[in-house]
This record gives C-alpha cells, structure tokens and sequence, in this order.
C-alpha cells in the first residue's frame, strides 16, 4: 500500500496526463501486473496505467524517474499490449538445509502429470502442474518459472509442499526453504544490482524520513522510545 501511495505522488509530480476514474473521488487509473502475495520478496513490479496523450516511453521515464526516491528504481517503461496469455513469473527460493533432497525428487516433480497437493481453501487435493514450466537448481537455490492457469495466479507455496511430500515418498530428508523473491525477470538489464544489494546499498539519513512529516513531533514526544 505504501508503495501504490509512492507511485501515484511521483506521477502527479512528474506531471503526467494520467487518466483518473470519474466519480465523487477519482483516482489515477492504476493496476498492477499481479498482487505480491503476502510473505513474499520481489525485485521488481509491473504497474500499469492509461495515458490521456500519446507519450514516447523515453519521455515518460525522463519526467517520472527524478519525482522517484532515492530507493526506488525505474528499471524499464513500455507500451502495453493486450496480451492473450500471460506472462510466466519465476520466483528463486533460497534453501536452507537439505539442498541434496531437491535433486532427488526434481525431475519427479517436473514429470509427475497431475501433481496433487492439499488445497486448504478447497478442502480437497488440486492439481498444480499446469502451472509449472520449469524448476532448476541455480547456485544453490531453487528456481520455478510458473503461469497463471484460468486466472488463478502462480504461487511457489504449492510446490514447496510438493517437494516436501515427494522427499518423504523417497526417503530422504525434506528440503527446507528460506525467502522466495519474485524476479523481475525479463525488464532486468545486464550491470543491474539484485533487489538485495540495491536494499543494503540504500541507507537514508534518519532526518530524511523525519522531515517528510507535515506535523511535526512535539519534542518529548520525539524523544521517547519507540
């Protein structure tokens, strides 16, 4: 939410002819490629919006890219197109113990056709396959490339699970998994810094935050703990 807020600021700062919803209250026309699910880290995310002109990408990014903090990057801006099957998203998963078991059962998981996990919300086993393109080890993480199948959106928790349970039917140790991020995939140009480095390598002054505020701290009130 804080991030939409950040997008729509900049764009009214860069003074562009967005188109807004009409209404009582309108608000610039914005939507996201896809919703980050919850607990999940991403380098990188996709907004959409409409335009009242005909701008060149190139202008677009040289009015928005300086209304952006410092914290955030404008990696890419392109025409849309309305695209008849959706992208496929890949998400890495750092694995934290048992990094040796995801070899033993990745190709079973890459075969198995229908692969069933527990579906909670259904209360019944749902076949994820069709969402799976490829999964690879990649220097000592697991990546999946995943589609979205009949608008259900591509989530790497189902195979997580998957892989648990195809561990146990081999007998070996089930892998266990740290962060799954999100990459940004095709928009990311070579030379790029990882969504990591870029987060260590941005450190604002305190006094940058403190100053944004439009009512200031009473002096106690600053001074106390938080």
């Amino acid at each position: 939410l804080d991030f939409a807020r950040l997008v729509e600021r900049s764009l009214r700062r860069a003074c562009l002819p967005v188109r807004y919803t009409e209404g009582f209250n309108p608000r610039i026309k914005l939507a996201y490629l896809e919703a980050l699910p919850l607990g999940l880290a991403s380098e990188g995310e996709w907004v959409n919006l409409n335009l009242e002109e005909d701008l060149a990408p190139d202008d677009i990014r040289a009015r928005l890219a300086p209304t952006l903090p410092g914290v955030v990057k404008l990696v890419e801006v392109r025409r849309g197109h309305a695209s008849a099957c959706p992208d496929p998203v890949r998400y890495r998963l750092d694995v934290l113990e048992n990094a040796g078991s995801i070899a033993d059962v990745l190709n079973e998981l890459l075969e198995r056709d229908p692969l069933l996990v527990d579906d909670p919300r259904k209360g019944r086993p749902v076949d994820i396959h069709p969402h799976l393109i490829s999964a690879e080890m990649v220097d000592g993480s697991l990546e999946l490339e995943l589609v979205a199948v009949d608008g259900r959106p591509p989530r790497p928790g189902p195979f997580v699970q998957a892989l648990g349970a195809l561990a146990e039917v081999a007998g070996v140790p089930a892998p266990r998994f740290g962060v799954a991020t999100r990459l940004l995939g095709s928009a990311r140009r070579r030379g790029d810094d990882t969504w990591a480095d870029a987060a260590a390598a941005a450190t604002p002054p305190q006094q940058e935050f403190a100053s944004s505020s439009s009512t200031p701290a009473s002096p106690k009130r600053a001074a106390s703990p938080s």
